[in-house]
């Protein structure tokens, strides 16, 4: 009963109050009006008594104030008043309010978007992993970790509370459902989920006897994969599924959203196989350990060097070459210069986002002009200086706000956007780029303080107008000071800085992914359909029956009409091959320390035919070159030109040594032009072994076609012969050689981000400087008058408008060219062939900017032609 009494009192007092406010209202009106009356029986004119009257009664609007204070009136009620202030200005200016919300809304918008692109890299890791920036990662360049270092350095360290080791493969999984699928499958250690801080949501994890030779199989599924097979079946729970024909049993199923270390659709132990508990492994294994409470990220790191060190030492042949790293989540996943690139691009936005601000406050100085009677009555009415400066920013920051309610949208779509980009571009690896609440907490700090920063200049502007010049001349100069002009100039030139900056880095991602599609890669691209295959090995155990099916799908595929030539290979051109050790005949012994290593690819007949190279020397394989034969090699001409320079290489002999048995000698039958490998750049071509795959066969391979016609047409002609020979094998594909390399193009992707960027920023930059050099040509329409009237033809007055609106371009010029060349450098690592001060690029960014400016500039001066001197004068 009481809080109902307290609140009926309230709002009665709340009313009393209103009614305070009309009746002093009223009050003041009265008052001004008696004293206008009185002067004008002086002789006044009505708006020299009305502007004298206000003056002399300045004093009771600061009365009103103290009268409020005087009644115990909360600030929160002034503020709101100015609220709704605020928001009557800007529905009277629509079109303004709606220019700047664009304005602001784009900047907000790309700078939340990428703020949460960098929040999922660089702080928030791996979804459903606990305390990311705790996890290590110990490996060789992203791989080569074997088993037993893994071991030594997790029996020695003191620094981790937990260690792991994995694995990616991909198998095929046969069960009851009747269909085969290709799926992501992951070897991992027992005690890896622990270690990141998880465990199965139904059934349990991985022990470790599970890692033991002869051990039954068992299979951990994602959760999403479980869902999209199984439909959430919790029968699934220790069924039995086959991979790659062997029998495995589903002991779990991890939590909804995880995926560790990578896109993973079933987790198995990682077996320690007489392969696995090889100290030279090659594969692509990485260790991970979650550092212990209290160690620091250099102590472990200092630690676990110790210990590579130490192991290096202990076995030189199998691990010097390794030269183990220790890195956090960024630095192993996503490069050594993750942190620069991505702050890179937090700058880049950001400085869309300042070109937006230096804009609107241009803007807002503008509107000063016409704005500067109402802020002198209110000042000759007793309103302090805090209080106008108060009401502006509100409305500013109101704006800003308004404006990021706008920018969440486009920073969602953004996020989308960029998501679905970086799934084209590298499915394997999981990120959470949901809109947490750092991403909430950045995206309602910047809209305030946007607001603060494009409305604090003409805040403080207004609110020192001078009064009686305000009221005297209604506005029409009181903004027209040779200061204001200095600071609009100074405004545009750091816009088109931030402009030539962003036009820069543009430029340069441009033109390194230019370099990068122009490069020859010794590969026709065109009409090249790929696929790929994992052969199960419950089914194709034996080198002759890979080799079989491999022979019977070349003769079901020649005669498909559009079909031109057929192979295999174990890898695509620019992806990585194994690099085995090897020795030359004649060269004597292989260094044993640090044996040197070449890439080794193998092919079918017709492999080079098919992708468009040739054989310069010698031969190519043929069918008959099965593993019973004379061990064959086709060597690169990068290889040839460097080991026998000025020989012919057919006949020479060398041979690869990493085989548990004796290496064979393998004799050169060819010589074949240069084909990109081990560099998704494209920009060299390495020392290359080409072997027979006939002699060399593995469970996978790629399908490589070269067709007459469209080769998207031969799509499903060539899965229905697939499925013909092998109704249970999945085929990763068939799709064009040049779309399934595209995902490497990172230039490509992040050069058009930055040309996103650019473009916007130029789009600002050239919409503030016309809207200064409008502004310039409306307030200097009477001086514009005056020089016509004396004899200045139009001609001489577009010079003079031109003039000046293109100085803030040439001093903004002045300073971003540098600037680009030094900001460019963070890009360094991201560019192919292309220096940061490329001269190229800069002269393109000048010359695109200057067009812009000049067009921003020509309009408005065009217009100052046309002013007629009469009109111009009368109006003055």
């Amino acid at each position: 009963m009481t809080t109902v009494r307290q609140a009926w009192a309230r709002l009665l007092s709340f009313f009393r109050k209103q009614e305070l406010d009309r009746e002093f209202d009223e009050e003041l009106a009265a008052h001004i009006e008696l004293a206008t009356e009185e002067h004008l029986r002086r002789g006044m004119t009505p708006a020299e008594a009305r502007r004298m009257a206000l003056v002399q009664l300045g004093g009771i609007e600061a009365s009103k104030e103290q009268h409020r204070d005087t009644r115990g009136m909360p600030s929160v009620e002034g503020i709101a008043q100015d609220l709704r202030y605020a928001v009557r200005g800007l529905r009277r200016n629509p079109g303004f309010t709606l220019t700047a919300m664009a304005m602001l809304a784009t900047g907000i918008g790309i700078n939340a978007a990428v703020f949460t692109v960098t929040n999922a890299v660089l702080f928030k890791g791996f979804p459903l992993v606990e305390r990311n920036d705790r996890l290590l990662y110990i490996s060789s360049n992203g791989c080569c970790i074997s088993y037993p270092d893994f071991d030594d350095i997790r029996a020695e360290a003191k620094s981790f509370q937990g260690m792991g080791i994995t694995h990616g493969i991909g198998e095929v999984l046969t069960d009851n459902n009747g269909f085969a699928e290709r799926v992501d499958v992951t070897e991992i250690s027992a005690g890896t989920f622990q270690t990141v801080g998880r465990r199965p949501l139904l059934g349990h994890d991985f022990a470790a006897a599970d890692e033991l030779t002869g051990a039954a199989p068992v299979a951990i599924l994602n959760y999403g994969f479980w869902d999209q097979r199984y439909g959430r079946d919790p029968s699934v729970l220790g069924s039995t599924v086959r991979l790659n024909g062997i029998p495995t049993a589903v002991i779990g199923i991890m939590p909804q959203g995880f995926s560790f270390p990578q896109k993973a659709d079933i987790w198995v132990p990682l077996v320690q196989t007489a392969t696995v508990m090889r100290r030279d492994a090659t594969d692509t294994w990485f260790a991970f350990g979650r550092l212990a409470d209290g160690v620091t990220f250099q102590s472990a790191r200092a630690e676990t060097e110790a210990i590579i060190r130490r192991i290096e030492t202990a076995y030189p042949v199998t691990d010097q070459r390794f030269h183990l790293v220790v890195q956090n989540f960024a630095q192993f996943f996503l490069g050594a210069n993750a942190t620069a690139f991505y702050g890179s691009m937090w700058a880049a936005v950001g400085f869309v986002l300042l070109i937006a601000c230096a804009n609107l406050a241009n803007l807002l100085l503008a509107r000063a002009m016409g704005r500067s009677r109402e802020i002198s009555v209110r000042i000759a009415l007793g309103a302090g200086r805090w209080r106008i400066m108060r009401q502006l920013l509100l409305e500013s920051v109101l704006l800003s706000s308004l404006g990021g309610l706008a920018g969440w949208w486009i920073a969602k779509w953004g996020v989308q956007t960029y998501q679905l980009a970086m799934v084209r571009k590298s499915s394997w690896l999981i990120l959470d780029y949901t809109m947490d609440h750092r991403v909430l907490t950045y995206l309602i700090g910047i809209s305030i303080a946007t607001g603060v920063l494009f409305g604090l200049a003409p805040a403080l502007r207004l609110s020192r107008l001078d009064v009686n010049a305000g009221l005297r001349d209604g506005g029409r100069s009181a903004t027209g000071s040779a200061r204001e002009r200095r600071l609009s100039d100074f405004l545009v030139a750091g816009e088109m800085a931030l402009a030539i900056v962003l036009l820069a880095g543009a430029g340069v991602m441009i033109r390194s992914f230019l370099k990068i599609h122009s490069a020859d890669m010794g590969v026709h691209t065109g009409d090249l359909l790929v696929g790929s295959m994992q052969l199960p090995r419950d089914r194709y155990s034996r080198p002759e029956q890979m080799i079989s099916f491999y022979d019977r799908l070349t003769t079901r595929l020649r005669p498909i009409p559009g079909m031109e030539s057929v192979a295999f290979a174990e890898v695509l051109p620019t992806y990585n091959t194994r690099r085995l050790p090897y020795q030359l005949e004649g060269a004597g012994p292989p260094n044993e320390r640090r044996r040197p290593r070449l890439g080794v690819v193998a092919v079918s007949p017709e492999y080079f035919q098919t992708l468009g190279a040739t054989v310069l020397a010698g031969r190519d394989f043929f069918d008959a070159d099965v593993v019973s034969d004379l061990p064959l090699v086709i060597v690169n001409q990068a290889l040839a030109t460097r080991f026998w320079p000025g020989e012919n290489p057919v006949g020479k002999r060398l041979r690869l040594l990493n085989d548990d048995a004796p290496a064979p000698w393998r004799t050169v039958i060819g010589v074949a032009s240069n084909i990109v490998q081990n560099d998704v750049t494209r920009q060299r071509f390495d020392p290359l072994v080409y072997v027979p795959l006939r002699q060399r066969t593995y469970g996978g391979a790629w399908l490589l076609m070269r067709t007459g016609i469209r080769p998207e047409a031969l799509k499903t002609a060539v899965r229905r012969e697939v499925r013909a020979l092998d109704p249970d094998l999945p085929m990763y594909g068939p799709l064009t050689l040049t779309d399934r390399l595209e995902g490497y193009w990172d230039s490509r992707f992040y050069g058009g981000l930055f040309l996103i960027f650019a473009a916007l920023a130029l789009l600002m930059a050239s919409i503030g400087l016309y809207t200064v050099v409008a502004h310039a040509v409306r307030r200097r329409t009477a001086e514009i008058g005056i020089r016509m009237a004396v004899g200045a033809t139009a001609r001489d007055v577009f010079g003079l408008v031109f003039r000046q609106g293109m100085l803030p371009l040439a001093f903004g010029l002045a300073i971003g060219l540098p600037a680009s060349m030094a900001v460019n450098r963070i890009l360094k690592a991201a560019l192919v062939q292309v220096s940061p001060g490329d001269p190229i690029t800069l002269v393109v960014a000048s010359a695109v900017l200057i067009l812009s400016a000049a067009l921003g500039c020509w309009i408005p001066a065009r217009r100052a032609m046309r002013v007629d001197p009469v009109v111009a004068l009368r109006y003055e």
